[in-house]
Order: C-alpha cells, then sequence, then structure tokens
C-alpha cells in the first residue's frame, strides 16, 4: 500500500513538473514574441530581411532549448546552463544592432559618390524623380535597395516628399535628413539644387574621411580596450591549468565566487570606458 502511495504521489510530481515546464517555456515564447514582434516588422523590415514574428519566437525558442538541454548533458551547473541558453535567445537582439550599425555605415561611404551623381545627372537636364531612379540603378546595397524602395513608392502614388521622409527614417543619419531637407526645401520655395547638392556632398565627403581619420587614430585605444579585457581569463585559464588546486576555491569556494563576480563588474565596467574614452561623436 504504501509502495502504491509513493509511486502516486512520484507520478503527481512529474506531471506538476512536466506542467510547470510547459507552462514556463509558453511564457517564454508569448516574451519572446512580444519582444521580437516589432524587431521582425520593423527593424528586420529595414534591413530588408523578412520574417514572422511568431516564427522567429519560435525558431529562438526550440533552439535555446536544445542548447539548454545539450549543455546539460555534458555535465555543466544549471545556473550556467541557463544563462548560456538565455544569451543564445538574446543574442539576435546584439546581432541586429550590429548589423544595423554596419549597414549604416557602409551606406554613409556611398553618400558622398551618389549625390555628386545625382547633382550631374540635374545638370545634365534630368527632372528629380527620374534622376532619383537612375541613381538608385547604378548604386550597390545598401544604398540602392534604399533608393529603389523609395522610387517605387514615388511611382505607385505616394508623394516625392512622403517617400524622402521615409527613407530618412528608415536611415537616421543626419547627413541623409540634410541631402532630404536640401530637396524639399529646393521643391518648395525653388533655387539651385544641383549647386546646393553638389556643396553637400563635398562636405559629407569630407566628414566621412575626418570620421575615417579619427576610426584610424582610435583603433589602437580600442584593442587594447579588447587585449585588457581578455588578458585577466587569459590568466585565469592559464593558472588553472599550471595549478588548479589554488585556483579551484575560486569556483568552489563563497569568498572565491564572490571575488568572481567583481572581477566580472570591474573588468566590463573598465572595458565600457575605454571604449567611451576612445568613442568621438562627430
Amino acid at each position: 500500500m504504501s509502495l502504491a502511495w509513493v509511486s502516486a504521489w512520484w507520478a503527481v510530481a512529474a506531471g506538476f513538473s512536466v506542467a510547470s515546464v510547459v507552462l514556463f517555456w509558453r511564457r517564454v515564447a508569448l516574451w519572446l514574441a512580444r519582444r521580437h514582434h516589432g524587431m521582425a516588422d520593423g527593424e528586420l523590415g529595414d534591413l530588408f530581411i523578412f520574417i514572422a514574428p511568431r516564427r522567429l519566437s519560435a525558431l529562438l525558442a526550440a533552439s535555446g532549448s536544445v542548447v539548454l538541454v545539450i549543455l546539460l548533458l555534458l555535465g555543466l551547473p544549471a545556473l550556467v546552463s541557463l544563462s548560456i541558453a538565455l544569451l543564445w535567445v538574446l543574442g539576435p537582439r546584439w546581432l541586429l544592432d550590429w548589423a544595423r550599425r554596419r549597414r549604416q555605415a557602409r551606406l554613409l561611404l556611398q553618400l558622398p559618390d551618389a549625390v555628386a551623381l545625382l547633382s550631374g545627372l540635374l545638370r545634365a537636364g534630368h527632372g528629380l524623380g527620374h534622376a532619383l531612379g537612375l541613381l538608385a540603378l547604378r548604386q550597390a546595397s545598401p544604398l540602392g535597395p534604399e533608393l529603389q524602395l523609395l522610387v517605387r513608392k514615388h511611382r505607385i502614388g505616394v508623394a516625392l516628399d512622403d517617400a524622402l521622409q521615409e527613407f530618412a527614417a528608415r536611415v537616421p543619419e543626419p547627413d541623409v535628413r540634410l541631402i532630404v531637407l536640401a530637396i524639399r526645401v529646393s521643391r518648395e520655395i525653388g533655387g539651385n539644387l544641383a549647386e546646393s547638392l553638389q556643396r553637400l556632398g563635398e562636405g559629407i565627403r569630407a566628414r566621412v574621411l575626418l570620421r575615417e581619420r579619427i576610426d584610424a587614430l582610435t583603433a589602437q585605444g580600442r584593442m587594447q580596450g579588447v587585449i585588457v579585457g581578455l588578458l585577466p581569463l587569459l590568466l585565469m585559464l592559464a593558472l588553472s591549468v599550471v595549478d588548479p588546486v589554488p585556483m579551484g576555491w575560486l569556483f568552489t569556494t563563497f569568498p572565491g565566487r564572490a571575488t568572481l563576480a567583481v572581477i566580472a563588474v570591474l573588468e566590463f565596467s573598465g572595458y565600457l570606458l575605454i571604449r567611451r574614452i576612445v568613442r568621438i561623436d562627430l
């Protein structure tokens, strides 16, 4: 009789555990769906990557579960495995920010030549809409697809000013806003748009060259930040191999874990401080 009760209690506990896990991952999936809805509809769309928010959330939740199970089977602690799985799930947001910054940097490098070409087309007698269409065909990614989208919207009936405003919203850069503002002012009050664009292109080219020079001068500082951040970790790994017993106290005792937490906070703070010092906003 007692064995039957024990079996029943074990069955109830197992059922409760399974239900708890299912409810937990359901909440995680709903949270991911809310988090990735705007990213999939807006931010990924701005990068011309189209995926349904529900599909993106399901893919990340499934892959995070697989990573968690694999890490647990490999013998890693549950807290470490869960942390790595959460980083895996939240990683696309950071990857998206990096891809957007990289795309905007490439687009800014294309702007001076594009503005000069647009000015030349206007001087040759082309209308603004036709000149933008020719410019879109002659530009590589990422500027080419952005201009092609602008031209297509204008051709299907969207006002050119509205299409330009949407273009400036998709590429939130001061240089792009200046170009859009120059075109809108010229359309409203008149003036020599080709001459304005030529001068604006020269200014953008000068800022691009200055930005590249600053990046070259601060490259050493950025590399020092990476080296300073990685050096203690590499030293800890080397000491763990050479003399593992004293290093093991850092991971098995409370003072050692507290020391590791303080080291992690100081490492991250130092890395952010170095990055802030070498970052110069134009």
